[in-house]
C-alpha cells in the first residue's frame, strides 16, 4: 500500500496538541460519552510594574484561544485535519514603551482539560490517555527572554520577534523556541507565537494505533492572545460560548436512522458497547443521541477497517462469523455523518444488540475459575492463567464450547489451551508465584507440557461447534490452561469467568481433528544497531542466561537451525521492519478448517502461504495489520485441502525498536520479546496417517529445552 505522510497544521500552546493528530484516539479513548468541560478558570501568578512608564497586560481568556494540530499518516494515505482549542489561558506580559529590554512575559498557564475539538471522543482520549490531565492538568510556559530586540516598544506598531523559553508539560520541563508578532494600545496588547516541538520529549507520542494511523513526532504549537491593560481599567470581555456543537453540523437529508443506521449498530456495534460491556468503557452506545454525538468518528473508524475489530485481511479465504461491514454499510454511516447525523426516531430509542444466529452447543461440562480473580490495576492489560481441570478419566472429544464472561466491562479476550497432566506440578508452582488466583502469562501460559489452543473467544463471539463428525479429542488425565485478558485501563473489577463444553465419548466414530504448530525464528535487530550494548545479539542471551536460564538462550538458536535461517541474514535486512519465516511441510493429507496466528507488540504483519512460489500458491491466512490486542482462532467456511508433502509458511514482519529503549529482540514470553507461532486444526484424511506425537511437536520441542537446561 503506497502511504504518504501528511501535515496537519501547527497547534495548541503548552502540549494541547502534542497528540492530537490522532483522530481515531477516539474509539479507544475513555469516558468519551462525558459532557463537554465546563468553563475553567485559570490562575497565573501576576505582575507588578516596577516604574509608571511599565504596563502590565492580562490575559483575556474570553478573546484567547491556544489551539493544535499535528502531522498524522492514516492506514488508506487519506487524512484528517483535527483542531482542537482552548481559552482557559492566564499570564501577564510586561511592557515598557521605548524600552524593549525591560519587557518580559510571567508565567502562561493554559489547562488541558478544557480542550474542545469536533468530537467529544478525541477529547477524552487526549485529556485522559496521553496528557493524563487528572494528574496534570495545566501546561506552563516561562520566556527567558527576547531575541532579536528592536531598539524600541511603541503602541500601534507591530512587531516581530523571537522568545526563548521552557515549556513544561505532564512535568517534563524543554526548551523552546517561539516565532511570535504583537502590537499594543493604551488598552490592549494583541499577539500571536508560535513553535514546534517533538511528543517524544513530553512522553507522549509519537502515537501508532494498529490497523489505523501513526503520527509523526513533530507538532506545532501556537497561540492567538488578547491582554488588557489592567491600569487603564479596562477588563476581559464578556464569555465567548461553545466554539463547538456537541454533534455534527447542519442537517441535512440522509439514510434514515430507524431504516438504515440502526440495524447497522445493533448488529455490528452494540454487542460490544452497549453498557455493561468490554467496549463501553471506550464509548457506550446505549442510544440513538450516542450514535448522533459520535457520527464523524463512527464513519472514520468505519471507513477505515479498525472497527468492528475484524483483523484479518488480504486474501484470506472466507472465514465464519466475520465481523466485517460491507461497503454498503459503511457508505450509509458516512452519508449520515456527512448530512448531520440526523435522527428520525426519538433521541432516547435504546440500540439493543441484534439478534444473531448463535451456533447452539450443549454445556455438558461447566467449568470455572476457582476464585475470583481482581488484578492490582499495576497493569492496564493484565493477562492471567488459570487451570482448569475436567475430571476426564477417560479419552473424550470437545465438539463445542461457549464462554461467559463474568465481568464483561474487564474481558478483552481468552484462550484456552490443551494441557497434558504430566503439567500439573508446572502449572501449581507457577500459581504459587503470587498470592493471588493463577498467573501472570503475557506471552502464553509459560510452562512445559501445554499444547494448542482448542478454544477462543473475543467479545460478541456466541458458541462454537466443531465440524459436524469431528472434535478435540482431550487425553484421559489431561487439563486446560485458561488464559483471559483483562483490560484495566477504565476500571479494576472481580472476574469469575466460566467454560462451557460440548463433549462426547471417543469410543463412537467421531474423528479426531490434529494441531499442526508452526514456528518462526525470531531475530529484531535495533534500528540504530550502536545505540549500546543491549542492541548486541551476544549481550541479549547472556542476559536471557542469567534471568531465566539455558532454556531462554539456546531458544533462538534453535529455531534457526529449525528452520534453516542464520541470524546475520535476518539481521542485514534493511529499513525500519524485519521479516522472518520458516517452511514446514505436511506429513498428512487433510482438511484445514481453522486457523491462527501470534506474535507480541512489536508485530506489524503476519502470514500463512501453502506451497509459497509455486504455480499453486495459495495464502492461507494474513493480518495486513498485526494488533496485539485482538487475537484469535478462525474457521473457514469451506475447509483447505492439503496434501501430504505441501509446503505451509510461517511468516511474521516486526517493527524494529527506536529510541531510548530499543533492543535486540529474540524468541520469548516476556514483555519485552517475541514469538512468531502458529497452529493449524487439520481433519485428516486418515487418522492412521498421522505420526504418533505429531500433535504434540510444541511439547516435544519444550521438553527438549527443559532437558537441556537442566544440564
Amino acid at each position: 500500500m503506497n502511504r504518504r505522510r501528511l501535515a496537519i497544521g501547527t497547534v495548541l500552546f503548552g502540549g494541547l496538541g502534542l497528540i492530537a493528530g490522532v483522530t481515531v484516539w477516539l474509539v479507544m479513548g475513555r469516558d468519551a460519552g462525558a459532557d463537554l468541560p465546563a468553563a475553567v478558570a485559570v490562575n497565573a501568578p501576576r505582575m507588578e510594574p516596577a516604574n509608571e512608564r511599565q504596563r502590565v497586560f492580562r490575559i483575556d481568556p474570553n478573546r484567547s484561544v491556544a489551539r493544535y494540530e499535528a502531522f498524522e499518516e492514516f492506514l488508506d494515505a487519506t487524512v484528517g485535519s483535527p483542531v482542537g482549542e482552548t481559552s482557559a489561558i492566564a499570564g501577564d506580559i510586561l511592557i515598557e514603551p521605548g524600552s524593549p529590554e525591560a519587557g518580559r512575559f510571567g508565567t502562561i498557564i493554559v489547562n488541558v482539560e478544557s480542550l474542545v475539538s469536533d468530537s467529544r471522543m478525541r477529547d477524552s482520549r487526549l485529556r485522559k490517555d496521553y496528557l493524563e490531565s487528572a494528574s496534570y492538568p495545566e501546561v506552563e510556559m516561562r520566556f527567558a527572554r527576547f531575541l532579536e530586540l528592536p531598539e524600541s516598544f511603541e503602541q500601534d506598531e507591530g512587531y516581530s520577534l523571537r522568545l526563548e523559553g521552557e515549556l513544561t508539560v505532564k512535568g517534563i520541563t524543554a526548551p523552546t523556541i517561539w516565532d511570535a508578532t504583537f502590537e499594543f494600545d493604551d488598552g490592549h496588547l494583541r499577539a500571536s507565537a508560535t513553535t514546534e516541538v517533538l511528543m517524544s520529549t513530553y512522553g507522549v507520542g509519537p502515537i501508532s494505533i494498529a490497523g489505523l494511523l501513526k503520527t509523526r513526532d513533530e507538532v506545532g504549537l501556537s497561540i492567538d492572545l488578547v491582554a488588557y491593560n489592567v491600569a487603564a481599567g479596562a477588563g476581559p470581555d464578556a464569555p465567548a460560548g461553545e466554539r463547538f456543537a456537541s454533534a455534527g453540523g447542519p442537517q441535512g437529508v440522509g439514510p434514515s436512522f430507524a431504516g438504515e443506521i440502526l440495524p447497522i449498530l445493533s448488529s455490528a456495534c452494540a454487542g460490544c458497547h452497549q453498557p455493561g460491556e468490554v467496549g463501553a468503557g471506550h464509548w457506550s452506545l446505549a442510544t440513538a443521541a450516542d450514535a448522533a454525538s459520535f457520527a464523524d468518528d463512527l464513519a472514520l473508524v468505519t471507513r477505515l477497517g479498525y472497527m468492528p475489530p475484524w483483523k484479518p485481511g488480504g486474501a484470506t479465504p472466507a472465514l465464519l462469523h466475520e465481523r466485517r461491514l460491507d461497503a454498503e454499510a459503511r457508505g450509509s454511516l458516512r452519508e449520515w455523518a456527512a448530512a448531520g447525523a440526523p435522527l428520525d426516531v426519538a433521541p432516547g430509542t435504546p440500540v439493543p444488540p441484534g439478534e444473531t444466529q448463535a451456533v447452539q452447543v450443549r454445556s455438558d461440562l461447566v467449568l470455572g475459575m476457582s476464585e475470583p480473580y481482581r488484578g492490582t490495576g499495576e497493569l492496564a492489560d493484565d493477562y492471567r492463567c488459570f487451570p482448569l481441570d475436567p475430571g476426564f478419566e477417560e479419552d473424550t472429544f470437545i465438539t463445542g464450547f461457549s464462554l461467559e464472561p463474568g465481568e464483561r466491562r474487564v474481558v478483552h479476550h481468552s484462550l484456552v489451551y490443551l494441557a497434558s497432566g504430566d503439567a500439573r506440578d508446572e502449572a501449581a508452582t507457577a500459581a504459587g508465584r503470587d498470592e493471588r488466583p493463577g498467573w501472570e502469562c503475557f506471552g502464553g501460559p509459560g510452562i512445559p507440557g501445554v499444547g494448542g489452543v482448542i478454544a477462543s473467544w473475543v467479545p460478541g463471539q456466541t458458541a462454537t461447534a466443531q465440524p459436524e463428525g469431528a472434535g478435540f479429542l482431550v487425553p484421559a488425565g489431561s487439563f486446560f490452561v485458561f488464559q483471559l485478558h483483562y483490560n484495566y485501563a477504565e476500571q479494576v473489577l472481580s472476574d469469575q469467568t466460566s467454560l462451557s463444553l460440548q463433549t462426547e465419548p471417543a469410543d463412537g466414530d467421531l474423528r479426531a481433528l490434529h494441531a499442526v504448530p508452526l514456528i518462526a525464528p525470531v531475530e529484531i535487530p535495533c534500528a540504530d544497531p550502536a545505540a549500546g550494548p543491549q542492541c548486541e545479539r551476544d549481550h541479549v542471551l547472556r542476559e536471557l542466561r542469567e534471568a531465566e536460564g539455558l532454556r531462554a538462550a539456546i531458544v533462538p538458536n534453535l529455531l534457526l537451525g529449525l528452520c534453516g535461517r542464520t541470524a546475520e541474514e535476518l539481521q542485514a535486512q534493511d529499513g525500519p521492519a524485519v521479516t522472518s519465516w520458516c517452511d514446514i511441510a505436511m506429513s498428512y493429507a487433510g482438511a484445514i478448517v481453522e486457523v491462527g496466528g501470534h506474535m507480541h507488540t512489536m508485530g506489524s504483519r503476519f502470514s500463512l502461504t501453502l506451497n509459497p512460489d509455486a504455480d499453486d500458491e495459495q495464502v492461507l491466512f494474513e493480518i495486513p495489520e498485526w494488533d496485539f490486542n485482538w487475537q484469535g482462532r478462525y474457521q473457514y467456511e469451506t475447509p483447505v485441502r492439503v496434501a501430504e508433502g505441501d509446503i505451509v509458511r510461517i511468516s511474521c514482519t516486526w517493527d524494529k525498536g527506536t529510541g531510548e529503549g530499543q533492543r535486540y529482540t529474540v524468541w520469548g514470553e516476556g514483555t519485552r520479546d517475541e514469538m512468531c507461532l502458529s497452529s493449524l486444526t487439520v481433519l485428516p484424511d486418515d487418522p492412521d496417517s498421522v505420526p504418533s506425537g505429531r500433535g504434540q511437536l510444541l511439547r516435544g520441542f519444550s521438553g527438549l529445552l527443559d532437558r537441556a537446561g537442566e544440564r
